[in-house]
């Protein structure tokens, strides 16, 4: 069965989003025409404008009428609801560190809104939350990532409302989308013993009374949960990425900017085999460059005339190279020699 047209709009607002965060579009931040850009994520023109539309809602593009789509400078644009624009390269630095603040803001709002209910909720608000804390607890071992994330922020809305925190309601709405839609990719992260740990802890606090464990205990249990999703997640600078697959060009204005990939149905075009037997300079030792147009793009012909005087320096170097050390002042025999000479 095909994707239907809410489908189809969600995957098309979806890849563009990826190749705004990927940084895929024009430096002017200029998308083609809608017929342009219809025709490379091979769908109709109003999917197309669907999706641009769900785009301008969330602040990524701007459109004006008689004026081209543009994207958002991400600078601008990230927000809480668009957190998944930082997730996009999991290689980047700055995702992890964009995680570890959305963590640590969680956990701010919980240790806050917990340490309130503690001090001034009734008995049953305290119980009733405490119930939650227990279901969570159970959820981290039988349950889906997914529903203990859904679990969580039922508690924290609980908590915002007994502690009568109308603020406080809003920010958890506002951290529950940028979970559930922008970081999804962590949701069957979640879970296990860590997370059963500050559940537990949590519960026990409340039915106490305990302000003390929710400020100290809890804060540092919630962390040991977050730095593992965050491990799993983001791989550290010894672990290997796998490289992304081969990517197109995405069409704007009259141009097209090579990097973004290719929608599934659209077929890359076959690569003629090479008759020659060049050889490319990485697979002798060397560091490839980028080519020409993005390397300009980037850092200016300078930057360009520098790599290629680097180049050309490393490959003289190799040539002068000797081949082998010379190990010894008398040439060594070889095996033909050492047979005519027979056994010693």
């Amino acid at each position: 069965m095909g994707m239907g047209h809410g489908g189809l709009v969600a995957y098309v607002e979806a890849q563009i989003e990826r190749d705004i965060a990927l940084g895929r579009i024009h430096p002017s931040g200029q998308f083609g025409s809608e017929a342009k850009l219809a025709r490379h994520y091979d769908v109709c023109r109003g999917t197309m404008r669907e999706a641009l539309r769900r785009l301008a809602a969330r602040g990524l593009v701007v459109q004006r009428p008689g004026r081209k789509t543009r994207a958002v400078p991400l600078d601008e644009s990230l927000t809480l609801e668009n957190l998944g624009l930082a997730l996009h390269d999991t290689r980047s630095p700055e995702a992890r560190w964009l995680l570890e603040g959305y963590f640590s803001l969680r956990r701010q709002v919980m240790v806050e809104l917990l340490s309130d209910c503690c001090a001034r909720a009734s008995k049953r608000d305290l119980d009733q939350l405490a119930g939650i804390c227990f279901g969570l607890w159970d959820a981290a071992r039988w349950e889906s990532g997914a529903y203990c994330a859904q679990v969580e922020f039922e508690l924290l809305r609980l908590a915002a409302r007994v502690a009568d925190r109308p603020g406080h309601v809003l920010l958890v709405q506002s951290l529950q989308r940028a979970f559930m839609v922008g970081a999804a990719q962590l949701l069957p992260l979640l879970g296990g013993e860590p997370l059963r740990q500050w559940a537990n802890c949590a519960k026990g606090a409340l039915h106490d009374r305990d302000t003390r464990a929710i400020q100290h205990d809890l804060p540092t249990l919630m962390k040991a949960h977050d730095d593992r999703v965050l491990d799993a997640f983001v791989p550290g600078p010894s672990q290997p990425v796998a490289p992304e697959a081969p990517c197109a060009a995405l069409v704007v204005g009259d141009s097209e900017v090579p990097g973004v990939a290719l929608s599934p149905h659209v077929e890359a075009l076959p690569e003629e085999p090479d008759s020659g037997a060049s050889v490319s300079p990485a697979c002798i030792g060397f560091t490839s460059f980028e080519s020409e147009d993005e390397c300009v793009g980037r850092g200016g012909l300078g930057r360009w005339v520098e790599r290629i005087s680097r180049f050309v320096a490393d490959l003289l170097s190799a040539v002068r190279r000797p081949l082998m050390p010379n190990l010894s002042s008398s040439p060594r025999p070889d095996v033909a020699s050492r047979a005519r000479a027979g056994p010693a």
